[in-house]
C-alpha cells in the first residue's frame, strides 16, 4: 500500500486486522470486505424504511439524506414495495434542497455504533420533483431491488442544498413505500473540496 496515499482509510484497516502497514494478505480483498469491518474504517451501517401516504394532486416520495456537514452517507440498495392491488410507477434519482414534511434518523446495522446522521425524509407536493427521469413500473404486490446503487450524498453541495436520494411516485395521488440500506462516515479534508 506503499504510495497510495488515498487509501489511507484501508491501510488503517490492514493494520488494525494484520498489525502490518505495507502489505495486505492474500485473500483479503478490501472492497468486498465482511461487512463487520466497516466499524475498523470508522464506517456506520445503516438501514431505513418508509411509506409516504398517496395525497390527492401530489407527488408523494421518500428520500435518504446526510445531516452533517463533516459526514457522507452512501445509499447501496433500494427495495421498492408496491403493496397495491395494481402497477405502480416510480421515479429514483438525486434531488437537491427538497423540502421535508417529515424525517427520522435511520436505524444502525452494528451494534457497536450508536450514532447516526443519516435521515429518511418523507415529502408530498403538487411538483415533480424528478421532471426530467423516466419512470418504471413495478407489478401489483411486487417489489423491486436495486443493488450496488452507490450513491454518496453530502449535506453541502455545489447546487445549493443537501443532495438527497429520492424515491417519487411517477404520477400523482400514489403511495410510495421503500427499505434503503448503506453506511455513513467522516468525510476526510480532502473530500470536502468542491470544483
Amino acid at each position: 500500500m506503499i504510495g497510495y496515499p488515498a487509501a489511507r482509510r484501508y491501510a488503517e484497516l490492514v493494520e488494525r486486522l494484520t498489525g502490518d502497514t505495507e502489505l495486505v494478505p492474500p485473500g483479503l480483498i478490501l472492497e468486498l470486505d465482511r461487512p463487520e469491518w466497516s466499524a475498523l474504517k470508522n464506517e456506520i451501517l445503516w438501514s431505513h424504511g418508509g411509506a409516504r401516504a398517496a395525497l390527492a394532486g401530489n407527488f408523494s416520495s421518500l428520500t435518504i439524506r446526510a445531516f452533517s456537514a463533516s459526514r457522507v452517507t452512501v445509499v447501496t440498495d433500494v427495495l421498492i414495495i408496491n403493496a397495491q392491488g395494481a402497477a405502480q410507477s416510480y421515479k429514483l434519482g438525486e434531488t437537491n434542497a427538497l423540502g421535508s414534511d417529515s424525517s427520522t434518523v435511520g436505524a444502525v446495522r452494528d451494534q457497536r455504533r450508536a450514532v447516526l446522521n443519516t435521515r429518511l425524509s418523507l415529502r408530498a407536493q403538487a411538483g415533480d420533483a424528478l421532471a426530467s427521469l423516466p419512470v418504471f413500473s413495478v407489478p401489483a404486490g411486487g417489489t423491486l431491488i436495486f443493488h450496488d446503487v452507490d450513491w454518496p450524498l453530502m449535506e453541502q453541495t455545489a447546487f445549493a442544498g443537501a443532495a438527497g436520494l429520492t424515491l417519487q411516485g411517477g404520477v400523482v395521488a400514489q403511495e410510495v413505500s421503500a427499505y434503503f440500506w448503506g453506511y455513513e462516515r467522516a468525510l476526510i479534508p480532502e473530500e470536502r473540496v468542491l470544483d
